[in-house]
């Protein structure tokens, strides 16, 4: 019988999105083949301590979370350690499922723990994730690769609350209302406002800057139909999910739609959208461009937007750590054959990326010490 491998899989953490981030974590783990993998969940609490979760299986359960067994892990050691005395070995890892969102999971520094313990794991890497999650960073990606976008302006917390009026008349000389604020490094529409006035366009920051010390204010697309497309793989060996649409009876789609009103937010075929042909093999074209472009790896979400008069169409942001791993853009793979393939990509980057040099002997050492004794 073949040795199973050891997964570890993180939730949770210090992040807006902590919440949803278990219920993907509750899904991941209701689906992986155990007779191929044990398993170490481990839940990253609110303010940031790790613990194993082991027997934990519906969300509900973390609401009153008791601490378990602490765990971490150390540089140089791809193993999983138990963090009271004694402080043993509990496994060696060997890959890691981030089902983390947002901040402190999602933005590469929970990856680059990984990397420093030499663990393979999930998601894109630390400056893909970094780049993917920061939405201002992500924009001046997308534009120097040409990948279409709306008009955007940017801005800081402490230069909004030096000078209001100042920074508005800017933001209002670079786009055209309406426009949509968002705090640049939030997901799941937390904090997101559409405006069409000045006045609501300076509530919207005040309520961005509540979440982020950065904000992004983009012009709103007329006749607005929104088109998500998965995509899975690393490098050019990627594979493309099915084209689909979240539809809401808001104009945009809250938290509260994507989550908690299962009647309201649903995902409906292309046809039914009006989404012709020419515009699918765009949005599917741009999708991979992007991939490519900005390091991604394992499973991504891609959200566009598309004015239905006149079919143009706009990157708006690719999400790193999809929601319940974007299974469903996947109906060609059960729930538990994407988790394969996510493990699969996981440890090929891992192996590439250690495939090159990461020393090398100089003799500096050697020559600065001879000038130090004279």
């Amino acid at each position: 019988m073949k040795k199973r491998k050891n997964l570890a899989v993180f939730f949770g953490s210090r992040s807006c999105e902590h919440d949803i981030s278990i219920i993907t974590a509750m899904q991941t783990l209701a689906h992986i083949d155990r007779e191929k993998y044990k398993v170490y969940p481990i839940y990253i609490t609110r303010t940031g301590e790790w613990f194993l979760a082991e027997n934990l299986t519906l969300p509900d359960q973390f609401k009153d979370f008791k601490p378990r067994r602490a765990v971490h892990v150390k540089p140089a050691q791809p193993m999983l350690f138990a963090s009271s005395f004694p402080y043993k070995k509990i496994a060696q890892l060997d890959c890691a499922i981030i089902c983390c969102h947002g901040m402190n999971g999602e933005d590469g520094t929970l990856q680059g723990v990984l990397e420093l313990s030499n663990i393979p794991y999930t998601s894109s890497g630390v400056v893909g994730s970094a780049l993917t999650m920061d939405k201002v960073f992500m924009k001046q990606v997308f534009e120097v690769n040409n990948l279409p976008i709306t008009p955007y302006f940017w801005l800081r917390k402490a230069e909004f609350e030096a000078d209001a009026e100042r920074v508005l008349g800017e933001c209002l000389g670079s786009v055209e209302l309406p426009v949509v604020v968002k705090p640049a490094n939030l997901g799941s529409s937390i904090g997101i406002r559409r405006c069409k006035d000045a006045g609501a366009l300076r509530e919207a920051l005040e309520v961005a800057f509540a979440y982020d010390d950065k904000a992004i204010v983009e012009e709103a697309v007329p006749h607005l139909v929104e088109v998500n497309c998965a995509v899975l793989g690393l490098g050019k060996e990627i594979e493309v999910g099915k084209l689909e649409s979240p539809k809401s009876w808001e104009e945009i789609l809250t938290f509260e739609d994507k989550y908690l009103r299962f009647g309201g937010a649903k995902f409906v075929d292309e046809v039914e959208i009006g989404v012709d042909e020419d515009i699918q093999g765009r949005i599917v074209e741009i999708s991979k461009r992007a991939f490519e472009r900005l390091d991604c790896a394992g499973v991504v979400r891609i959200d566009f937007l598309v004015n239905a008069d006149t079919g143009e169409v706009f990157l708006n942001e690719i999400n790193n750590v999809p929601g319940s791993l974007a299974n469903y853009l996947f109906p060609g793979l059960s729930f538990s054959q994407l988790i394969d393939k996510l493990i699969e990509v996981g440890i090929k980057k891992h192996v590439q990326k250690r495939a090159c040099k990461f020393t090398f002997e100089s003799g500096v050492l050697d020559a600065s010490a001879c000038k130090l004794r004279k």
